[in-house]
């Protein structure tokens, strides 16, 4: 069912960069937006885009239906799971892990019970598994690590719920407003390499501003139980895409990491070295007929190169 009128639209995922733009391009086509944040930095961001914040437990279900209910909600954007997606680093996925299953049966007993008319849950374009880098659509993939059960189990939730969805599993998400980019940037200016494995393992990626469009048009379209891969057109390995993000800031391209066995395993974390081993290239071809989407940063190059002009946009000016 796809819909023209406006929309009251519900975003978790608070400050982050995904869920910012999701509510600044959602306000822009006319939606009413309430976003769920935390703290008075997270609700200040929540108004300067347009939106009203609201605070709550994303795993409790009665404090969700109550704000589901107060706002007549009609579509939620699940973006919190996108906490974990970027650019692989220890523990990153694993520090999320039990709230993103959490909230995902939180999510679906508040939507059921307050009326909820539709779903976009964001996943993980790694959940296809390794194809040993080649071409896979939707209806490729193995699945077969047993890290990706929570993931999996987390989508098993939203598909089974009697409220209407949709599954977008993004690729690693990036840009000048997501955590794990900054720190990437941070430490290359520091000299600190950031852990990289083999080169020809090649991985997928998509600019926060690019996930949100296709999010926005999903909860507008509301292509119920599709799931849809959104990824930027040019998939590349975590080694070149760090790489350019240092020689764009005139940095030395960092090399294969070299952590010693002995201390591989407290340097690294087993998420983080499955993720960067495993290799596929995914298409978008669903999402650009599906959702009528076309990324506007097809690749990582001009998505960095925004990154950049992001981060020097929010420099102090000196006199």
């Amino acid at each position: 069912m796809e819909t023209n009128s406006p929309l009251n639209i519900f975003i978790t995922g608070g400050a982050s960069g995904a869920a910012r733009e999701a509510t600044r391009q959602a306000v822009a086509r006319g939606h009413k937006v309430t976003v769920l944040t935390t703290g008075s930095d997270g609700a200040a961001k929540a108004r300067q885009d347009g939106a009203l914040p609201a605070y709550s437990d994303p795993t409790r279900a009665g404090e969700l239906k109550s704000l589901f209910k107060m706002s007549s909600i009609d579509v939620v954007i699940h973006l919190l799971p996108q906490a974990g997606n970027s650019f692989p680093v220890k523990d990153g996925y694993e520090a999320n892990e039990r709230e993103m299953v959490q909230s995902a049966v939180a999510l679906t007993e508040a939507a059921e019970d307050a009326g909820v008319k539709f779903i976009v849950y964001t996943s993980y374009a790694f959940l296809y598994g390794d194809s040993h880098g080649e071409w896979l659509t939707e209806d490729g993939g193995g699945h077969g690590s047993r890290a990706f059960r929570p993931g999996l189990a987390a989508e098993h939730q939203i598909k089974s719920s009697s409220v209407p969805s949709c599954i977008l599993r993004a690729g690693f998400v990036y840009g000048g407003e997501t955590t794990a980019i900054s720190s990437l940037g941070e430490g290359i200016r520091r000299g600190r390499s950031p852990y990289l494995v083999d080169s020809h393992n090649i991985h997928n990626w998509i600019y926060e501003a690019d996930l949100a469009s296709a999010a926005v048009l999903a909860a507008e379209k509301q292509p119920t139980g599709e799931i849809i891969t959104v990824v930027d057109d040019e998939p590349t390995s975590a080694n070149t895409f760090a790489g350019y993000l240092a020689t764009a800031q005139g940095m030395t391209a960092p090399g294969n990491s070299s952590v010693p066995a002995f201390a591989l395993n407290r340097a690294t974390s087993d998420m983080q070295r499955l993720l960067l081993t495993t290799s596929a290239r995914l298409k978008n071809d669903k999402a650009k007929q599906v959702l009528g989407w076309t990324p506007r940063y097809p690749n990582y190059k001009l998505g960095l190169e925004q990154t950049l002009l992001q981060w020097r946009a929010a420099e102090p000016t000196t006199a």
